[in-house]
């Protein structure tokens, strides 16, 4: 094993040359007051109930306690959970990348079959990668936001699937991302831009795009071409069409590209694509925030010049 080259599918690439970008806390708009949102009564009656530690060290309950104020909030937890959780009180790059990626490459569990089948709410998420280091990423940006611990999984990759993921458990992170930016609870279906994201400005919607597009965005694996380099693209596919119009016309305003479809070449899944002058363009606006596919871009380019 040479530990100073990543091993892929198609090849090798230098873990020197990997650039892990850094995410800005700034700009941000205040998130609007949810802590409500967070209690579900149809849920709540039959499972833990949501504990809140105030500044003043007091503790409220959600469901029973009124009017309980957003800035007042030291930290909120569910049942005797371990998980102390800390609540974002703005939208930032950090958590619209996170958020997007989410939309691109996580999954909810949908905790009404998991009460039927097991007798409990299982409020679960998963997202991975093929690549560690992008779900360390992602890792690090649970822990950031939420102050939520979890463990990269690889048993996966034991089994011979290339996939590197973790299951962050709470159902106050479960529910925030529910609420506030409607995640359906199950198979992702109809899936839309959260109105938060879209009325939001266009350096945190460009934030959210990025993380959709290190999840579910595609270029050519370039270490795999050794001479004759193939066509060039980036291309996103995803069988629902109205969220891929809604990208493609958020790639093509708020980053300056020019993709072009969507195109179909099944019943179920649609693609969206650019060629080459949007890639430098893409490029030099960092697209791709993801450490393999942004070595390939940039690769790729330098390659075919």
């Amino acid at each position: 094993m040479n530990k100073d080259k990543l091993k892929t599918a198609y090849g090798y690439i230098p873990i020197k040359e990997l650039l892990i970008e850094s995410m800005p806390n700034k700009p941000s708009v205040n998130l609007p007051t949810y802590i409500d949102y967070l209690y579900n009564s149809n849920y709540d009656k039959k499972s833990a109930p949501i504990k809140i530690m105030l500044k003043n060290n007091k503790i409220g309950i959600l469901g029973r306690n009124k009017n309980i104020k957003t800035k007042n909030i030291k930290w909120i937890r569910a049942g005797n959970s371990l998980h102390k959780i800390r609540i974002p009180l703005s939208l930032d790059p950090k958590l619209a990348y996170l958020t997007g990626y989410l939309y691109g490459d996580g999954g909810f569990k949908d905790i009404k079959n998991s009460y039927k089948k097991h007798n409990r709410f299982e409020h679960k998420i998963i997202v991975g990668d093929e690549f560690k280091v992008q779900v360390e990423r992602v890792k690090h940006l649970f822990e950031q936001l939420f102050d939520l611990q979890t463990t990269i999984r690889d048993e996966r990759i034991e089994k011979g699937e290339n996939m590197y993921y973790i299951n962050p458990t709470s159902k106050i992170v479960y529910r925030f991302f529910v609420k506030i930016f409607g995640f359906p609870e199950g198979p992702k279906r109809n899936i839309r831009f959260p109105k938060i994201i879209e009325k939001a400005p266009q350096e945190i919607r460009r934030w959210f795009i990025r993380g959709f597009i290190d999840a579910d965005g595609d270029v050519r694996a370039t270490e795999h071409y050794k001479n004759r380099l193939s066509s060039p693209r980036i291309k996103v596919r995803l069988a629902e069409r109205y969220f891929i119009n809604q990208l493609k016309e958020s790639l093509n305003k708020d980053f300056k590209l020019n993709f072009t479809g969507p195109y179909s070449n099944s019943k179920r899944d649609w693609y969206i694509q650019c060629a080459k002058s949007s890639m430098i363009n893409a490029d030099k606006q960092t697209l791709f925030t993801h450490p393999i596919k942004r070595w390939r871009l940039e690769k790729f380019l330098k390659r075919s010049n």
